[in-house]
């Protein structure tokens, strides 16, 4: 099976191998690795993967046309296509329209930085939830307007969970 990943608008090709429980990979693009992997869901949208002697958990959560990924305290956002059904849709075309931005994780939602109706730059904090007493600022994916805001400071969140939306 070949894919088309993107990282934070990096390309990668990513060839997998499935053989029993784990995969083969062959990963290029501006860095290359290949090796073997094994990923088990423990909870929807918690991973455990197995890479080589390196065990992760990962977090993921979709976001608009996308995922954000999480490992530890690292997010990252992707999107996986099959090589074969590539659209041509341009990357702006992807950012058009509402985006929900989502818990990453369970955690509380620390802090509102904004209020709904405000305008938003790409990259503005918006959001600081608790998680594995760590506190995230999550930023806005994109230019726009916080439309609706769906927690309250204090509020308990899971992983998943859409806590506001900017169009």
């Amino acid at each position: 099976m070949k894919l088309i990943v993107e990282v934070d608008e990096r390309e990668y090709i990513l060839e997998l191998q499935p053989d029993g429980a784990a995969a083969a990979y062959r990963l290029q693009g501006v860095s290359e690795s290949s090796g073997t992997a094994s990923v088990i869901e423990v909870e929807p949208g918690v991973y455990s993967v197995l890479l080589a002697s390196r065990s992760f958990t990962v977090y993921l959560a979709p976001n608009g046309s996308g995922l954000e990924v999480w490992v530890g305290t690292v997010r990252r956002r992707i999107s996986v296509a099959d090589a074969r059904d590539r659209s041509g849709k341009s990357k702006k075309a992807a950012a058009a329209g509402p985006l929900e931005i989502r818990a990453q994780m369970p955690g509380k939602v620390i802090k509102l930085l904004v209020a709904p109706g405000d305008a938003v730059e790409a990259g503005q904090g918006l959001i600081v939830v608790e998680a594995m007493k760590m506190q995230n600022e999550m930023k806005s994916p994109k230019e726009g307007v916080i439309r609706r805001i769906h927690s309250i400071e204090g509020a308990t969140v899971a992983a998943g969970e859409t806590l506001m939306v900017v169009e």
